[in-house]
């Protein structure tokens, strides 16, 4: 028998819950589906026993109330074990990661045996035994994973420290280690290296993409390969990429896999990955970064279009897609010459869409030329324009008919300015 409880109420332990990493993938496709979705389940005090993905689905949703089922709990002993069951034979399954992990916490600290601990996991006794049987090393291991994830995420030295509760001085010595491509599997060193038979390098400046391979869906994305190119072009392993403009957080997703570091941020981070991307609005409290700009090799800049993205994101003034051009266009410029004056090296890279079919009159409004204009001689120069057509139509019947009665051209394009920092 389910009850109702608020959103709100639910408390997550991420000490006591099974997963070392959260799907935001899984968290749209069940919050696109949310009347489907059988109840989480607490225990007595309203602790999230299994359920992560369902309920940051319902946040995103912004539910006020969820179903749950109950199941009491004696010590945080039982929760843990019945969190890796419930999450190890149904919904998103367990990764191997995950219940390596797992099989580790419950060996050291909860007092069960391998037999038991294997039975739990459904993997088999020798797996156990593998996992658990270097304590120290496994801790260790882990110890360091977070470490590298921190410091890929731009997170400072002593952030780490505090996190992980071991010295400054030992953060320093580890990270050394970090920064030589040998110390990493092959397959991180081909990706990082833009060396699998599967890439494709740019040639030219106009880039088209078959179909969207962003994980996540969110108004106004671009395509996450756009990023890539540019890490491609403009980068090295380890090098630093701001994006301000983070929206669904495929700028995460490509920096992980090509071994970059990222500072990402936007102003209403989406809540599947509010712990990934920062809260900042650049707009109104300007422009934030790492505390190490010059490992900053390119910032990555898809603001909210003008018109186009109006009352969208909100029904705020400073909202870049709610205020008039004039304004538009000095807050966007000015963001461009700040972040010049921050690096001492690298690109900027803005996309940028004409407004037609929201600008008044239907006037085709092109930006590209204006903002380079307004930026011109801080610090920058242009060294190429590309052009990133939609890979789909992005117009309904009404739009071109209206397109065909007044011989008009429907923009189909975005472009991308890139300019050198001098």
């Amino acid at each position: 028998m389910s009850e109702t409880r608020k959103v709100s109420q639910i408390i997550f332990r991420e000490d006591l819950y099974p997963r070392i990493a959260h799907d935001p993938k899984t968290v749209q496709e069940y919050a696109e589906n949310i009347n489907m979705l059988p109840p989480i389940e607490v225990n007595q005090h309203n602790e999230l026993i299994d359920g992560y993905h369902r309920l940051t689905a319902h946040r995103k949703m912004e539910y006020e109330d969820i179903q749950v089922e109950i199941t009491e709990t004696k010590n945080e002993a039982e929760f843990i074990k019945l969190a890796i069951i419930r999450n190890a034979t149904h919904g998103l399954q367990l990764s191997r990661d995950d219940k390596r992990s797992m099989a580790r916490k419950l060996y050291t600290s909860n007092g069960h045996d391998k037999n038991e601990i294997a039975n739990i996991l459904s993997v088999t006794n020798r797996t156990v035994h593998n996992w658990v049987e270097d304590i120290d090393k496994a801790q260790k291991e882990e110890r360091n994973r977070k470490i590298f994830d921190m410091w890929l995420s731009c997170h400072s030295q002593q952030e780490i420290a505090d996190n992980v509760g071991i010295p400054v001085m030992t953060i320093n010595d580890g990270i050394k280690d970090y920064t030589n491509l040998e110390n990493f599997p092959k397959s991180y060193n081909l990706s990082a290296t833009y060396q699998e038979e599967s890439w494709t390098q740019p040639l030219y400046n106009v880039w088209r993409f078959s179909k969207v391979s962003n994980n996540i869906a969110h108004f106004g994305k671009s395509e996450q390969s756009i990023v890539d190119n540019l890490l491609y072009l403009y980068t090295e392993p380890f090098d630093i990429v701001i994006d301000p403009f983070a929206g669904g957080g495929s700028t995460i997703d490509v920096c992980k896999k090509r071994l970059r570091r990222y500072w990402v941020s936007d102003r209403l981070p989406i809540v599947e990955r509010e712990n990934e991307i920062r809260k900042h609005d650049i707009v109104t409290d300007g422009i934030a970064g790492p505390y190490h700009w010059n490992d900053v090799s390119l910032v990555y800049l898809d603001p909210p279009y003008w018109r186009q993205a109006e009352n969208q994101y909100s029904q705020d003034e400073t909202d870049l897609a709610n205020m008039p051009l004039d304004k538009f266009y000095t807050h966007l410029s000015n963001l461009v010459i700040e972040y010049a004056n921050r690096m001492s090296k690298g690109v900027i890279a803005l996309l940028i869409q004409p407004t037609q079919w929201k600008a008044d009159g239907r006037r085709f409004t092109d930006h590209v030329y204006d903002l380079i204009k307004l930026v011109e001689g801080n610090k920058l120069y242009v060294i190429n324009r590309v052009s990133c057509p939609y890979n789909t139509e992005q117009y309904n019947a009404q739009q071109v008919e209206w397109a065909k009665k007044n011989k008009e051209l429907l923009a189909l394009t975005r472009e991308l300015i890139i300019w050198r920092v001098n």
